[in-house]
Order: structure tokens, then sequence, then C-alpha cells
């Protein structure tokens, strides 16, 4: 598939590494108004145009599918660019900041049939397909609770004025950069949501900025989720997903750039032995990618339902919204 990746920062420039080592794809383009230092030269090693405007691009009819790597806010009306130019779509999450916009894309892909491409890449860790698996053997039991810490200090000192620290782009702390992730596992564990409560804080970043977040939500089955992000502390990173029979804790040692392993314990009765698994990483963004490629060629279907993509959109939008009204319950 030829492709044009739009948005040059950090990410957009580890997707096309990404892109680049796949035989399922041809990275054409290189879209930003505003490309970061470093961008241009990056783009000219790995053989990519540089195009200044989305527009542009989707009136190329080489372009086959556009990767969205853009700031959060520009999501909804770039994706519906991309549907009403005909090209496949992949977006970085979140897909949008609102369940409408959320709502308007998933049915402006249904209507042109095609496959809608979402930046989870953490359902393709082995760790996570594990729980998965144990969830749906029964191992677990009955599903009771997702409870997760994922915090790193890695936007403590970036400039003030970066829109990963801006509401308007990134509301409620780390939602929209870790936070989204352990919720869209959720939905793939324990199915639709049907209320949230959250409260935000800024204990060391400077207002608006925010770097605490908590989150508790309940499913329509019952089970329970509790997720919590601090935006200033060394990276620490764990889930564990308890059900009636067992429990299983995934401990992560490093951020997805560093390469460091995830040690997976499994509990399965008090007076079991636990038995424990070190995972190495793999490139998960990759094998998302060519996923999402194989189910617009129809050869497989594509591992995120609308509804799921739909639910995590509802649960991210009913945080900020609880966050912004001092934990107030928001029911879906």
């Amino acid at each position: 598939m030829r492709v044009a990746v739009a948005g040059l920062g950090w990410w957009g420039k580890q997707i096309i590494g990404c892109l680049g080592k796949s035989p399922l794809f041809e990275v054409i383009y290189g879209v930003d108004p505003t490309p970061p230092a470093g961008a241009l030269d990056f783009l000219e090693q790995h053989g990519v145009r540089h195009a200044p405007e989305l527009a542009a691009v989707l009136a190329d009819p080489r372009v086959e599918g556009v990767v969205l790597a853009t700031p959060h806010q520009m999501h909804e009306e770039q994706c519906l660019a991309v549907m009403a130019a005909g090209k496949e779509l992949f977006c970085e999450k979140p897909l949008t900041m609102t369940s409408a916009g959320a709502q308007r894309v998933v049915d402006a892909c249904r209507a042109a049939g095609k496959v809608l491409g979402i930046g989870h890449e953490r359902r393709y860790e082995e760790c996570f397909e594990r729980v998965q698996a144990l969830i749906d053997d029964g191992t677990l039991g009955r599903p009771l609770l997702y409870e997760a810490n994922i915090s790193h200090d890695l936007f403590r000192n970036i400039d003030r004025s970066n829109w990963r620290l801006d509401p308007k782009h990134a509301p409620a702390g780390m939602m929209t950069a870790t936070g989204i992730h352990q919720t869209d596992l959720c939905c793939a564990f324990f199915g639709a949501p049907a209320e949230v409560r959250a409260q935000t804080s800024s204990l060391i970043f400077e207002p608006p900025a925010t770097d605490f977040v908590t989150a508790s939500i309940t499913f329509r089955s019952g089970a329970r989720g509790a997720i919590t992000l601090l935006s200033c502390t060394p990276y620490y990173g764990r889930v564990t997903v308890f059900g009636d029979k067992g429990w299983v804790e995934v401990v992560t040692e490093g951020n997805v750039d560093q390469g460091r392993p995830t040690v997976v314990t499994l509990c399965t009765g008090t007076s079991e032995p636990r038995q424990v698994t070190v995972y190495h990483p793999t490139d998960t963004v990759t094998a998302n990618f060519e996923a999402w490629a194989e189910a617009v060629a129809g050869r497989r279907q594509y591992r995120f339902t609308h509804e799921q993509v739909l639910d995590n959109v509802r649960i991210f939008e009913g945080i900020v919204t609880s966050a912004a009204q001092d934990g107030k319950t928001v029911v879906f």
C-alpha cells in the first residue's frame, strides 16, 4: 500500500521507520506544514517526499492510504477528509476528542467500506495477548478488575508550549499518551462501559497542564477498571487483571522505545505456585499496521471492532468530562 504519513514529530518518524521495514507499505509522502528540526533530513534519508499540506496528498492518485500522527484536535476533520478522498485510513490514538466525532468517522468508514486502522498497538504485545487468552479460556474465571498504573516523566522537560501539554489537544494528563491504551485494553477484555469517574491535578506541572489522573470505570458486565497515570515520576508500568479464579500481573520495565522486558506473573490459586514468564519486546507497531493492511486487502479480520473503538472514545470523553467536574459520575 502506498501511503502518506501526516505529522512529522517523534512518533510520525517512528511510524515511517516501521513502515519502511514492511513489504506491505511504501511511504511516498511525509506531510507537515511546519516540519520540526531534522524532519526534512529524516525524510531524505528514507527516500520520502515532503508535502506541506494534506489536501495536495489526498489529490494524488498514487496515494492509497493515509496515516495520521497529527495533533489530536485535528484528527476528526482529517479523518473525514481522508474518507471523502476515497483513501484508506489509519489514525493514531485518540481517534477523536469526542464520542460524537468518533461516530462520524466510523459512519464515514462504514459508508465507504473502509477498514479503520487505529494506533493501539499494545493489543499486539505478547503479554496482553496472553491476558486475553487467559480471560477467553476461563483460567481467570469471571473478570472482575483491571488495575493499572502507567507513569513516566518523558513530558516533564519538554517545552511548556508543546501541544502534548495543551489541554485542548491532550486533556486529562496522560490520557491521550498512555491512558487511552489502557482503556482500549479494558474494552477488549471487559466489553462496553457503563459509567466513569475521574480526577486530575497539577502536582508538579504548572497549570493548565496536568500531571496526574485517576479514573474508575464500571463496565456493563459488572467488571471494574482503576487506572492511575503520573507524568512526573520515572517510568512505572503495571497492569493486573483479576478474576474470581486467578489474577495475572504484567510489569513492563521501560517505555515502548527502551527495549526492556516485560514480566508476567500468573496466580491460579492461593496455594498454587505462581507462574512467571518474561517477554522480550517485539515490533507491535509494525504488527498493527500489517494487520490493518491485511484487513484492507480482505485477507483477515482486523482486531479492533467499530464498537470497541467507539467505546474507548466514550470512556476517554467521560474521563475528561468527569475530571472537569471534580469527579462527577458520567453515565453512558
